[in-house]
């Protein structure tokens, strides 16, 4: 919805979000939060490979942790479009490496991408004389990749260059974070393969470096403040949706993002516990707030207002 003025620089458009009672709403968030936590764990208890929680976690953004400030330093003005990364390409000088995630999170002073690095959840921490075991040391070891990749020069440019989409945050100092997701928290309970699991739960917490995040499967929970997010792949045309949470809704802020990331149908035929009405909707506002700001980018109209609101 719009109410437009006529003025001598084109159009001045109020824009508001769709209030019609009778639209498909997305899915209510407890239901999907209720439902959501039920499937994770039946995944999990079924000692899936890293491919299938890969799979499942790219179809539920909500559930990968660092989008709003969760993780590290900064990020309280979210990330850019409500967007996490799926297997982004860190290429520049030297090796080129791929986390399983990234979030690129903003605050008012830094910008925070958080790389996140997943495996097989079955896989263990320690043995059971307490040594790290080669998974844990080897997945811990890709942090450090990344960690010189963001160390070497002209690779910080080079990450502005392909990830920072809009000029607003692009001059921020760059504050990367490090995530390992590995493993089950039964091992730091009794019962779980060590004589005292308080004393190597502490030894795990030790090898954390600066900058880096440990959390178990079993530490992943929907937020809410996720809970309208998208996944997105890159490719050679640009940053493109992959697949939106089931909670997605546009509004009068979803302009430059539907213009950014093209035709939404491939991504919301992967969408999962939405209805087809839902995404036949979501598809049609969707257009029309790219054509809104393609209009006020070609001086057609101006905004004067934005009211909040998911439609």
């Amino acid at each position: 919805m719009s109410t437009t003025d006529q003025g001598s620089m084109g159009d001045w458009q109020s824009l508001e979000p769709d209030r019609d009672p009778n639209r498909p709403l997305p899915m209510d968030w407890q239901s999907y939060a209720d439902t959501v936590v039920s499937q994770w764990y039946e995944l999990l208890k079924s000692d899936p490979e890293e491919s299938d929680v890969q799979g499942f976690l790219e179809l539920h953004p909500a559930m990968v942790p660092g989008g709003s400030g969760d993780i590290g330093p900064g990020g309280h003005h979210g990330s850019e479009m409500s967007a996490v990364f799926r297997r982004p390409a860190l290429s520049g000088d030297g090796p080129s490496y791929e986390p399983d995630f990234m979030w690129i999170t903003r605050s008012s002073g830094l910008v925070t991408p958080i790389l996140i690095e997943i495996e097989k959840p079955g896989k263990r921490w320690f043995q059971k004389n307490g040594r790290p075991t080669a998974d844990f040391r080897d997945a811990h070891d890709q942090l450090n990749d990344w960690r010189s990749w963001f160390a070497r020069d002209g690779n910080r440019a080079l990450f502005r260059k392909n990830f920072l989409f809009t000029d607003s945050y692009s001059d921020r100092p760059l504050a990367p974070q490090f995530v390992l997701i590995f493993g089950r928290a039964f091992e730091f309970e009794r019962g779980g393969g060590h004589l005292d699991p308080r004393a190597i739960r502490y030894k795990r917490d030790s090898q954390r470096a600066e900058n880096e995040t440990f959390l178990t499967f079993d530490a992943l929970r929907p937020r809410y403040d996720h809970g309208r997010s998208v996944t997105l792949t890159m490719t050679a045309k640009g940053p493109r949706a992959f697949a939106f949470s089931p909670c997605y809704g546009t509004g009068t802020h979803s302009g430059p993002a539907s213009v950014l990331l093209g035709e939404p149908s491939d991504a919301l035929d992967r969408s999962v516990m939405m209805s087809e009405e839902r995404k036949e909707y979501i598809a049609r506002r969707w257009c029309h707030w790219r054509d809104v700001e393609l209009n006020r980018r070609a001086g057609v109209n101006q905004i004067r207002s934005r009211k909040p609101g998911i439609e």
